[in-house]
């Protein structure tokens, strides 16, 4: 991702285009500090992402912003939801395990 003044802005980009690969519709997208996840997603369709997720690899924030994305249309972590996960997101597995070590789990 290309230096911005307004990284969550850039965040919030990157989400949106992968929505409409997705082919869901978030009713919000925020951006902001959170300390024990990367990104969650409520049952109201709001997409919530770590606001230091814009310093991580573009690979771990499609990682996660896809994982979030995929939960508005797939609650669980079901067969359907990790088969979408290895389609977009190929090397998921391996991405998750490596950063869950080191802020815990991405968010439901």
């Amino acid at each position: 991702m290309k230096a911005s003044l307004y990284p969550a802005q850039e965040l919030r980009r990157r989400a949106l285009t992968w929505a409409v690969k997705l082919r869901v519709n978030p009713r919000v997208i925020r951006v902001q500090e959170m300390r024990r996840k990367w990104g969650s997603c409520s049952s109201a369709g709001t997409v919530t992402l770590a606001a230091d997720l814009v310093a991580q690899d573009e690979r771990f924030q499609d990682y996660v912003i896809v994982h979030e994305l995929l939960h508005l249309r797939y609650t669980s972590h079901g067969r359907m939801f990790k088969a979408l996960m290895s389609a977009h997101v190929p090397e998921w597995r391996r991405i998750a395990v490596s950063k869950d070590r080191q802020r815990g789990a991405v968010g439901g």
